[in-house]
C-alpha cells in the first residue's frame, strides 16, 4: 500500500498517529488515506505553543486535534445517514411523514454527541471545565460570578469564548444560540 508523502511538511509520527487513531475509532481502511489528508491540513493550520499548553505535551495537543477531527467526521457521517434515511422514508411514505417519524430520524445520536462533548471538555482548561459544569447544572452566569467572586462581565466573556471554541469544534448545536445567553441573563436578573 502506497502512503501519502508530505515532503517534510509534517513529522512522520503525527501521520502515524492519525492512522492509529482512525483505526482505533473503526474507520475503514479505504477511508484512512482521505482522513489523513484532511487532518494533516488541519494540523498544518494549527501551531503548538508550549506557553499556552498548560503543561501539556505536543503529542497530547496533536491527539486532541486528531480526535476532534475524527469525531467530527463520525458525527457528519451519522448526519448524512440520518438525512438519507429521512429522504428515503419520505419517498416511501409518499411525502407523508408522521411527526413521530420525523423527530426519530432527525434526532442526533446521543452516543456520538457524548463522545464529541467529552473530547471537547478534555481540550479545555480546568477553569473552563468548571464553568461548563456549573452551566450544565443550570446555574446562571450571575450565580457563577457570585460564587467565584468574579464579575459577571468576566464570566460572560468566558462563556462567549467557550461558545466560540465549541462552534469551532463543530458543536455549535450543543451550546445553543446566542439568544439563549441573553435569555439566561434576563432570567437571572428577573429571578
Amino acid at each position: 500500500m502506497e502512503r501519502n508523502e508530505y515532503g517534510g511538511l509534517i513529522a512522520r509520527w503525527k501521520v502515524d498517529l492519525i492512522r492509529a487513531r482512525a483505526k482505533r475509532l473503526y474507520f475503514r481502511a479505504d477511508e484512512i488515506d482521505d482522513l489523513e489528508q484532511i487532518i494533516v491540513q488541519e494540523l498544518l493550520k494549527t501551531d503548538f505553543d508550549p506557553d499556552l499548553a498548560g503543561g501539556s505535551s505536543e503529542r497530547t495537543f496533536v491527539i486532541a486535534v486528531i480526535d476532534r477531527q475524527l469525531f467530527k467526521m463520525k458525527r457528519d457521517r451519522g448526519r448524512d445517514k440520518r438525512r438519507v434515511n429521512y429522504e428515503s422514508a419520505s419517498l416511501d411514505a409518499g411525502d407523508v411523514l408522521t411527526e413521530i417519524t420525523f423527530f426519530a430520524l432527525a434526532r442526533p445520536e446521543k452516543h456520538e454527541l457524548r463522545m464529541d462533548v467529552h473530547q471537547a471538555l478534555v481540550g479545555l482548561t480546568p477553569a473552563e471545565r468548571a464553568l461548563c459544569e456549573a452551566l450544565g447544572q443550570g446555574h446562571s452566569q450571575a450565580e457563577i460570578a457570585r460564587a467565584t467572586g468574579r464579575s459577571k462581565a468576566a464570566i460572560c466573556g468566558e462563556v462567549k469564548r467557550l461558545r466560540a471554541k465549541f462552534r469551532k469544534w463543530g458543536l455549535g448545536e450543543y451550546v445553543g444560540r446566542e439568544e439563549d445567553e441573553s435569555s439566561t441573563e434576563r432570567r437571572a436578573v428577573d429571578g
